[in-house]
């Protein structure tokens, strides 16, 4: 488990890096080094150094067991840093070095022209997460502001915002205004569909006072009330994905090849646990012009099988009947004794099941679609926090 969870941090880094949009305006960069960002003029930068890390392995590791700080190098820089520089003539110097209040790096940063004001944006591996979504550092670096994502939107707006592992993906590009007083943040529009060309509406915080506005006031009270609906819908939508996750199992009610793959994983899954996941085959109707295929599906599942678990479906249960008599006569008697098969039948069907596979060796449990089957607890703790799921 403590493995499966890091490999999953791995994961969440890599969709991390992957939205990370380049900058306008600045150079593009990988997470976590050293990145360089230009100001629009072109003459001032800001060049920042993240906290070393021994491997991104080694900082999920550390995570995990909340040893801080989390990975580490021994002999590297042990804090992220920003450096200031201006050009004058056709040589950098440097304004002012601080250390930055970003645990191993912003995901980017903007400058100012003049270098007056750096804007730092979200946490690697923590997009919109923690206290540090937009932090704005002024003359000599000291910061001046920090906001979280709360601070900027409703909690129901970030909710209803495209989320992954470890991000919520709430913004574009940032960028200073054309007269350098405020710091105009592209906000993504929720939708119904994740799309990678959502709509945003710019929002503007005032870098004199930390007010936040709308540059659009209508657009955004229809952002706002998008983002109503939107959350309502998912709302709703995990309301049902829950309901139907508690409620005992029965055959699909849909006599389709989709419908009875996804019934064979959840049954087995209710039946023997999450740990390891069966083959699931399905044979399609006689009359079905791909038919053929399907047949073969079901004697290469039981003959050539990669694993010890098999689940079988059919959209025809007697034809099922025929092809496993057919298969098992053609097979050695018992070589299937290492192997469990579960057959999705009903009462009606199961003794010719039973009798078409008995000289296979085959460890037989019937799936009797008109059985509902409870889900286990230990899956509703797991996914709930609770035995009931409340």
């Amino acid at each position: 488990m403590r493995m499966l969870r890091i490999v999953g941090l791995i994961w969440a880094a890599t969709l991390v890096t992957s939205f990370t949009p380049t900058p306008a305006c600045a150079d593009s960069w990988m997470l976590p080094s050293r990145a360089t960002y230009m100001s629009c003029g072109g003459n001032t930068r800001v060049i920042v150094t993240p906290r070393d890390l021994e491997s991104q392995l080694a900082y999920f590791e550390d995570k995990v067991s909340n040893a801080e700080p989390a990975g580490q190098e021994d002999k590297g820089v042990r804090a992220a840093t920003a450096r200031l520089e201006r050009l004058s003539g056709k040589r950098w110097q440097m304004v002012w070095e601080k250390k930055i209040v970003n645990d191993v790096a912003p995901v980017m940063a903007i400058v100012r022209d003049d270098g007056e004001y750096v804007a730092t944006f979200d946490d690697w591996h923590g997009v919109g997460y923690g206290p540090n979504a937009v932090v704005v550092y002024g003359h000599g670096g000291e910061r001046i502001r920090s906001f979280s994502l709360s601070d900027i939107l409703p909690n129901f707006y970030i909710e209803a915002l495209p989320h992954s592992v470890s991000s919520i993906h709430w913004r574009g590009l940032p960028r200073f205004s054309d007269d350098g007083r405020s710091l105009l943040i592209p906000v993504t529009v929720p939708s119904e569909t994740s799309r990678s060309d959502a709509a945003t509406i710019n929002l503007a915080i005032d870098l004199a006072n930390g007010a936040i506005s709308p540059m659009d006031e209508v657009g955004w009270q229809s952002a706002l009330e998008t983002g109503r609906t939107v959350r309502a819908a998912r709302i709703a939508a995990e309301a049902t994905e829950k309901a139907k996750f508690l409620a005992p199992l029965s055959g699909p009610s849909m006599n389709n090849q989709r419908a009875w793959h996804e019934y064979l994983r959840e049954a087995y899954a209710r039946l023997a646990g999450d740990d390891d996941t069966p083959s699931t085959t399905v044979l399609r109707e006689p009359t079905a012009k791909d038919y053929a295929i399907s047949e073969k599906w079901v004697r290469d599942a039981l003959t050539d099988s990669y694993t010890d678990k098999v689940a079988l479906a059919s959209l025809s249960a007697p034809n099922l009947v025929t092809v496993l008599e057919r298969t098992i006569a053609a097979v050695r008697p018992g070589s299937l004794s290492k192997v469990t098969i579960f057959v999705a039948v009903g009462d009606e069907f199961w003794p010719a099941i039973q009798a078409a596979m008995q000289r296979s060796g085959a460890k037989l449990i019937q799936l009797d679609p008109n059985e509902p089957i409870p889900q286990r607890p230990e899956s509703i703790a797991q996914r709930y926090g609770s035995q009931d799921g409340d």
